[in-house]
């Protein structure tokens, strides 16, 4: 390589890192709303891929995770619906590339968890409890509190702001 084209190639990296982290900086807090889409979207995301990694080792609970989409349709897409509003107001034209890494480190963030009989039998009471909740976002966002931390958000979640009367 030439100088030249190295000092090309460098000042290319810096620019995209520039730009992603402007588009990043674009992005803004998230609140209550986008941010309870966020964990409905990571809910599912966490169920879908426990449920493949059961069955990959001869355990189905693919019927309570189906139950859990079943019962719950209409929240999963008006929670994506939030999402994808979310990342097309930070990143613009490259809003649904953004949305579809976001919902996919979701889903790779799961892929490498252990699987045992026990997580197995877990996420299948996860999946039925989320089935009850039949589209109530409060009950489908304490299923996903007991199952774990937050997804982390691009911008993050707005502050509380507390006015006194």
């Amino acid at each position: 390589m030439t100088i030249f084209t190295k000092r090309y190639a460098a000042a290319l990296a810096a620019a995209s890192l520039c730009s992603a982290q402007a588009a990043q900086a674009d992005m803004g807090c998230w609140n209550n709303e986008q941010a309870a889409a966020a964990k409905v979207r990571d809910l599912q995301s966490r169920l879908m891929v426990a449920s493949l990694r059961c069955r990959a080792i001869g355990i189905d609970v693919l019927a309570p995770y189906n139950a859990f989409v079943s019962g719950n349709r209409t929240t999963l897409q008006a929670a994506n619906t939030v999402l994808r509003a979310q990342f097309a107001a930070g990143y613009g034209a490259a809003g649904e590339s953004a949305y579809d890494r976001f919902t996919t480190a979701l889903a790779n963030e799961y892929g490498a968890d252990a699987t045992t009989d026990a997580i197995c039998a877990e996420t299948a009471d996860a999946a039925l409890e989320g089935a009850e909740a039949a589209g109530d976002t409060r009950k489908l966002l304490a299923v996903a509190e007991r199952l774990g931390p937050s997804p982390e958000l691009p911008g993050g979640e707005c502050p509380i702001v507390f006015s006194a009367r």
